[in-house]
């Protein structure tokens, strides 16, 4: 019984982490880069969820504090744009759209707090279906330089 226990928190510590982002539609298509946190920075997801750099911002270090808290802790994911970076994932909101149902809304971090991306999730009758968030037209992009 202790062996079944210890299996089932391996599983369930697994699919915690194992979140693998895709960029379905191309949104970093020109590699590694991260957005510039500035003010014309700004990012919607599913439509009506609309982040704008202040609150990025304060997402971020609230995710950068849980990271370094011992006691708490941010499930992980892979990205394709970066797959050699150790990545986090912050719930930062939800969305309502009558095609979809409710949609949360969550932040990519690294380590130190710096800012990859936005994405959502929402459950579909073929399963949990997962997007990119897409950027405003001015925002503006650093190449990255990973590890």
């Amino acid at each position: 019984m202790r062996f079944l226990s210890i299996a089932t928190l391996i599983l369930l510590v697994d699919l915690s982490v194992s979140l693998r982002i895709h960029d379905n539609y191309n949104i970093f298509r020109n590699g590694g880069r991260r957005p510039i946190l500035n003010s014309n920075f700004g990012m919607t997801c599913q439509l009506y969820s609309v982040y704008n750099v202040n609150q990025i911002l304060d997402f971020t270090r609230t995710a950068h504090q849980i990271i370094e808290d011992p006691n708490q802790g941010l499930d992980t994911c892979t990205f394709d744009p970066f797959p050699q970076e150790v990545l986090y994932i912050y719930r930062i909101g939800t969305t309502y759209l009558e095609d979809t149902g409710h949609a949360v809304n969550y932040i990519i971090v690294n380590f130190v707090g710096q800012f990859f991306a936005g994405f959502y999730q929402y459950e579909s009758s073929e399963g949990t279906v997962t997007g990119l968030c897409t950027f405003d037209w001015g925002t503006q992009f650093n190449s990255f330089e990973g590890n």
